[in-house]
């Protein structure tokens, strides 16, 4: 019985010897194209049908299929040349949506490479993932903005050592009438610039302080800015000092302290207006107080202190300016898809002295930015390259007329189109995963969000990210 049992171990090992010795010498993925005269022995294709298109195991199994597959017919180097992904009606399954992941690519013999001089990378790298490409910016037109990123190795950010904030010192040693230049001195560079009036700048440091310039004076300083929406607020960096450190009034009231505590500490008997806010007015200057309130057990109100606003008694609220280039710059975007369909590169320059001035910056890092352009768009610079085009369904809370009347596009893709009026747009190898539709091309990755919410799924925002 061990004799036999022991035959059979013995031919499974040399069965499986000639495997493990092959799976060892199996040709290779490229991350560059040789820089000779290569063979192309065949182009192939590996696929598998899969509830997950986007698992590692899935692309760890395909790319194995690719490697056995070259090796039967004594390929040298593998150069995968595209990735598709799409769903299938699979009538075995009534629940889980099914997909067919596949590579293409080309099986090769290799030639005698010159080192690595003017090798181009191939489409994909050895992970089976597609590859960043940067293009070459030729700067045509000079022009100077607002909103300037600091040509600098770091950020300055300084450390902040006066953590008082009161209606006769101001805040953090800053007063109300304060030069704008002597905010940043004091504060170093803000996280975001906001320019939605001619007559007022605000500036952002992380995102629980919100200062109001006009004239080149500080007018205004509050916690909360009512006109940014979360999408757009979640888009600014996090400033340790500005977010991470508490707030408090007078060396005494902490933020979230209640309404009762508040009396207390002020010794004042504070009543709250309809906006549910404490205005203690100055000579000079206001402090107002926010309050929000919790029900508690009893479905009693129990207000705590929310908010607060530094603000001189002669601010008067700017008016945003509207949206007087909307369609150009919508329309703009449009060309730029057509350019990169055609492997055109992108001049950043060329493409904002077209968009023009934009109405606010969200500075990431000393070289990367996000510019804001309408109530919808973004574009995202780094290193002096295009990086990405946001298209969100609302960065501000604000009504515009213009911007109700006139929907984003982006070439064919119009905001609140359907999926059924947009299909005739989608290329064959769209992937679509629940409302989310993604189109990959040489030059850029485009994705679609419908609203899944009604019945007639609309689109409502879209990305485009440069490689």
């Amino acid at each position: 019985m061990n004799y036999y049992l022991l035959k059979i171990i013995t031919l499974v090992c040399l069965f499986y010897l000639p495997l493990v010795n092959a799976t060892g010498s199996l040709p290779s993925i490229l991350d560059y194209y040789p820089n000779c005269s290569y063979n192309i022995i065949e182009k192939s294709a590996v696929k598998i049908k899969a509830e997950q298109p986007l698992s590692e195991k899935l692309r760890l199994s395909l790319l194995a299929k690719l490697r056995n597959k070259a090796k039967i017919i004594n390929a040298d180097a593998i150069i995968i040349i595209n990735k598709d992904v799409h769903e299938i009606n699979d009538m075995s399954s009534a629940h889980a949506k099914k997909y067919i992941v596949s590579y293409k690519a080309e099986f090769i013999e290799d030639c005698q490479t010159h080192g690595k001089n003017n090798q181009q990378l191939t489409p994909y790298d050895h992970h089976g993932k597609k590859i960043q490409k940067t293009f070459a910016i030729h700067t045509k037109i000079e022009r100077k903005f607002v909103f300037t990123p600091p040509n600098k190795p770091k950020l300055n950010h300084p450390i902040i050592t006066n953590t008082e904030l009161s209606l006769e010192k101001g805040i953090y040693g800053i007063n109300i009438g304060t030069s704008y230049q002597q905010v940043i001195d004091k504060f170093g560079e803000p996280s975001i610039i906001l320019s939605m009036s001619t007559s007022e700048l605000v500036t952002g440091y992380g995102r629980n302080h919100w200062l109001h310039f006009q004239n080149g004076k500080l007018v205004k300083v509050q916690s909360k800015l009512s006109i940014v929406s979360p999408v757009l607020l979640n888009k600014v960096p996090l400033r340790d000092f500005f977010d991470e450190v508490p707030w408090v009034i007078a060396t005494k009231i902490n933020q979230k302290s209640s309404l009762s505590e508040v009396k207390s500490a002020m010794m004042m008997d504070l009543k709250l207006d309809d906006q549910k806010e404490v205005v203690i007015k100055g000579h000079e200057n206001s402090l107002i107080l926010t309050f929000s309130y919790k029900l508690n057990e009893f479905n009693e109100k129990h207000y705590y202190l929310d908010g607060f606003s530094l603000e001189s008694n002669n601010y008067s609220e700017a008016k945003f300016q509207g949206e007087d280039q909307r369609r150009a710059q919508f329309s703009i975007l449009g060309s730029l898809i057509s350019n990169l369909n055609q492997g055109n590169s992108i001049d950043v320059e060329l493409l904002k002295s077209e968009l023009g001035q934009p109405l606010g910056r969200i500075t990431v890092s000393p070289k990367s930015y996000i510019d804001i352009y309408n109530l919808n768009l973004l574009v995202g610079v780094k290193k002096s390259e295009l990086v990405s085009i946001q298209i969100r369904e609302e960065l501000f809370r604000i009504k515009d007329d213009l911007a109700i009347m006139t929907p984003w596009s982006l070439g064919d893709f119009v905001q609140g189109k359907s999926i059924e009026e947009l299909h005739n747009f989608f290329p064959a190898d769209i992937f679509e995963l629940d409302n989310k539709f993604q189109i990959d091309t040489e030059e850029y990755q485009l994705t679609l969000l419908f609203d899944d919410s009604a019945e007639s799924m609309m689109l409502y925002e879209a990305e485009v990210v440069i490689y």
